[in-house]
């Protein structure tokens, strides 16, 4: 897999992940829900929203460089919202003026304005292939130092390779008769699911592998 340092792959390794096929298994304790895409002028404070905006701008705030934060004004045609990522001062390059970006958190009140406080981001590149924000985002079982981003990326590019080589076990009939999805994508669903009802059909179809395999 790309982007797999020997310092990720030791922190992998205390997960109990040693191969692909660990990760593709690797499934989310619980998902965000950033598929509500909402424009500046219709954010709501503590609500799980996405801005699809454009960077107007961004600054290094903090006492120190040692614990500089990024501050950035976003908008779009309805208006201007800010963000800060917390101790995370390259964030600054990541976001240049005039780039559009996907933002995905709640925002809070504070001094009268709505902020975003260190929300998810991707680049938009003019689809909707979310991976981070605008949709069920995966939050994985982590241990220190290894980022739900990176766990995310990985995972992702787990599955792809995984996929094609599963094989489903159950007979078509069976499925039909208990209104099972496939295992291929009941895989592909509990990580990175369409919709609640897509995720909880995967569910289903998991939990009953893992019960008929232990009866069996």
């Amino acid at each position: 897999l790309k982007g797999i340092s020997k310092g990720t792959f030791l922190k992998l390794e205390r997960l109990g992940i040693k191969n692909i096929e660990d990760l593709a298994f690797l499934f989310p304790r619980k998902h965000h829900n950033y598929a509500n895409i909402r424009k500046v002028v219709e954010l709501k404070p503590d609500e799980e929203q996405t801005l699809i905006c454009t960077v107007l701008g961004t600054t290094h705030v903090g006492p120190n460089k040692r614990k500089r934060s990024t501050e950035a004004v976003l908008g779009d045609e309805t208006g201007k919202v800010r963000a800060i990522w917390f101790n995370q001062p390259w964030m600054k390059k990541t976001l240049r003026q005039g780039i559009r970006v996907v933002i995905s958190g709640k925002v809070n009140i504070f001094r009268s304005q709505i902020v975003f406080e260190s929300p998810e981001y991707e680049i938009f590149q003019g689809n909707d292939d979310f991976l981070h924000t605008g949709r069920l985002v995966p939050v994985y079982p982590s241990t220190n130092r290894l980022p739900q981003r990176t766990l995310r990326r990985l995972v992702k590019q787990a599955v792809d390779i995984a996929l094609p080589q599963v094989t489903d076990f159950l007979p078509t009939e069976l499925k039909s008769h208990l209104q099972l999805p496939d295992l291929h994508d009941s895989i592909l669903q509990i990580h990175f699911p369409d919709s609640t009802s897509d995720w909880e059909l995967a569910k289903r179809r998991l939990s009953f592998d893992e019960l008929f395999l232990i009866q069996l």
